[in-house]
């Protein structure tokens, strides 16, 4: 952390402390590296209207959110978290070619097909079918369905030689593997392991074959009591209830075989460490009890595998700004959004988040509770419901489960250093109440606004400076507000 930063925070900052940061602070002290989940929210500054190269003058691709190549402060703050921990880059899925590293066809039939997502899904937030798909780039953006499972079916059989594989060559380390898989009646058992490597980085062989192994190779031990297979249900890891697993020496087996007909099931092995090697799925036959996949485009004449794909660790974050939109606009409190009919996004948000948020951040959308002229107490009311609901998220209970990050942005230029006239609820009631929300319920919070505003009074800076148009933060405010909530993150996670 610099040192500008810590000045800057003990000017504009509250609550930036462990205590309030629980979930956070158990992670890290637990060294836990995985199904790490971060949502932002926010308005049109959220997604970047007027940040460096912004060039939209009237967005495109949706209302709700800017188009991908964005350089607001949410997607360089969700950059850098990205790149700081190293996160996997993305998924590996059929049609989604090779960003996420080499899917290699070895032997067998290796087919791509289209067949519906089979309801309903233990695991729904790995899940976005392509009519979903349609829906959440309309109302929430394209990150909505980052990182998931569709119709797509890759179909693994054996050739006449009776074998199929692939191969994953690994982008970068990952100690947990999701695999997608619609299990049934035609299912096959899958094997997966590394193929073993030594001190020069080769194979090692073991009388003429490769060695398998439930490590990434020589330099990786394999952890006691690891790997460990558990299935999604509903936001958590739990061990299978049928006997479809087993775990030896060199490999987990999972047997797809599914009695009661077709089931769609997130299997995750956990290595307990971070891995990195050539990661091998394979045919490992079938139960006697399986018979061959009846599909016009796959004619197969074995039991087989049909796998939705492959995430690594489970990690997202994802910006779901709303341009236009106040906090109860967000819940669907039955006024119309901007240009929109009324419309519950929220709810719509969590079908695509498979765990309890870990941290939520929010840039409070002032600007369009001023010209909605919310009332303050329904403006706080909306903020404690909608993290009452992002909280409760597969945590039924209601307990402690998010961390929540607040802040504010620059409101109406003319207004605020121009003289304009203000409606009756004036911007620094709205600024003044995102404040006290943060005191009384111990979120963290930092108040850019303020600071910008001391800075112009004290004469350091042009307030022309700090915006893009009258309503929209320019470049040098994107970049400001990035690098200060990069480096909060660094000193929280």
């Amino acid at each position: 952390m610099r040192v500008d930063t810590l000045r800057f925070l003990a000017k504009a900052a509250i609550n930036l402390k462990a205590a309030n940061f629980p979930v956070l602070t158990a992670r890290r002290r637990a060294h836990s590296t995985t199904d790490l989940e971060v949502l932002m929210l926010g308005d049109s500054h959220g997604w970047g209207q007027g940040s460096p190269g912004y060039d939209v003058i009237f967005p495109a691709y949706s209302t709700h959110m800017s188009v991908p190549y964005s350089k607001g402060f949410f997607a360089g703050l969700r950059e850098h978290i990205i790149r700081k921990y190293d996160f996997y880059p993305a998924a590996i899925l059929p049609g989604r070619g090779n960003q996420a590293g080499n899917r290699n066809p070895v032997s067998g039939i290796y087919k791509e097909i289209e067949v519906d997502v089979v309801a309903p899904v233990s695991a729904a937030g790995y899940y976005a079918p392509r009519h979903d798909e349609r829906q959440a780039a309309a109302n929430l953006g394209y990150l909505a369905f980052n990182n998931k499972f569709s119709e797509k079916l890759l179909i693994l059989a054996p050739d006449t030689s009776g074998s199929a594989m692939f191969q994953v060559d690994m982008l970068t380390h990952a100690s947990k593997v999701y695999i997608g898989v619609l299990t049934g009646r035609s299912g096959a058992k899958l094997e997966v392991y590394f193929e073993q490597k030594g001190i020069d980085g080769g194979f090692v062989h073991d009388q003429g074959t490769v060695r398998r192994g439930n490590t990434g190779g020589f330099l990786y031990p394999q952890a006691d009591g690891y790997p460990i297979i558990t299935t999604i249900e509903n936001g958590e890891h739990r061990v299978p209830i049928r006997n479809e697993v087993t775990v030896t020496e060199s490999s987990v087996v999972i047997d797809t075989f599914n009695p009661d007909g077709n089931e769609e099931v997130v299997y995750c092995i956990d290595y307990g460490q971070k891995q990195l090697g050539n990661l091998c799925f394979t045919y490992a036959g079938a139960n006697a009890d399986a018979v061959a996949f009846e599909h016009p485009e796959c004619p197969c004449e074995a039991p087989d595998l049909r796998l939705r794909g492959i995430i690594f660790d489970g990690n997202n974050v994802r910006n779901f700004s709303m341009g236009g939109h106040t906090v109860g606009q967000w819940l669907g409190d039955g006024t119309p959004s901007f240009n929109d009919p009324p419309y519950p996004h929220v709810d719509e948000l969590l079908r695509y988040v498979p765990f309890t948020p870990q941290l939520t951040i929010i840039q409070a959308p002032i600007v369009n509770e001023y010209l909605r002229q919310t009332p303050i107490a329904t403006f706080t009311a909306n903020l404690a419901s909608l993290l009452d609901k992002l909280n409760h998220h597969y945590n039924h209970e209601g307990l402690k489960g998010m961390d929540v990050l607040l802040f504010t942005t620059p409101g109406d230029k003319v207004i605020t250093y121009e003289g304009g006239a203000s409606a009756p609820i004036g911007y620094g009631e709205y600024y003044g109440a995102v404040k006290a929300f943060a005191i009384k319920y111990g979120y963290g919070f930092v108040d850019f606004e303020q600071y910008f505003r001391d800075c112009v009074t004290a004469g350091l800076l042009d307030y022309e400076f700090l915006f893009d148009d009258n309503i929209h933060p320019g470049p040098y405010v994107n970049e400001f507000i990035r690098e200060m909530l990069s480096d909060i993150i660094d000193l929280m996670m």
